[in-house]
């Protein structure tokens, strides 16, 4: 019975090998869509997905959209189009690590970085004087957080923010 660990290795290595060589599942249509509609740019080197789309005639309204944990930008497919009618410009992005971004390993993920990837897309995307509203969701809300003290500091180069608004987050105090 001492050699149990052996037993168990002479099972387990083969279940590994064949859970190496499975493909990764194929995307949905819906997800494909998302997908190529999106765009990426560079943090750090890091690939970092976003989708833009421009929508509300007349409005000069921006709308940056922050998912939570464990997920992605697709979380907002549902509410696109209706957001797309209301704001002239929306915004949202797949956070380092998640969805369609680069997710490096080792790597020590922060919530402080993931502001930072929120505020460089804001600068690529030539919006750093322009007030924007942001809706968060999660993981996002500690983000958007973040996000508003920088702003508070009034630190140069961070996000001028119009509005947030806070889904689903830690209510506690």
């Amino acid at each position: 019975m001492r050699e149990w660990w052996i037993h168990v290795s002479l099972i387990c290595i083969p279940l590994v090998a064949v859970y190496l060589h499975i493909p990764p599942p194929q995307l949905s249509p819906a997800l494909q869509k998302w997908h190529s509609s999106g765009e990426v740019f560079l943090f750090r080197g890091r690939k970092v997905f976003y989708r833009d789309s421009y929508g509300a005639l007349g409005s000069s309204d921006v709308v940056i959209l922050l998912h939570g944990f464990p997920t992605s930008s697709y979380d907002w497919n549902k509410i696109w189009d209706p957001l797309t009618q209301r704001f002239h410009r929306v915004i949202a992005l797949d956070f380092l690590g998640f969805g369609f971004s680069d997710k490096p390993a080792p790597h020590k993920y922060s919530i402080f970085e993931q502001a930072s990837v929120v505020e460089a897309l804001v600068t690529h995307l030539g919006l750093s004087n322009q007030r924007v509203n942001l809706i968060s969701h999660d993981y996002g809300d500690t983000v958007a957080l973040e996000l508003l003290y920088r702003s508070d500091q009034n630190r140069t180069g961070h996000l001028i923010l119009n509005s947030i608004c806070l889904s689903n987050g830690d209510q506690q105090v």
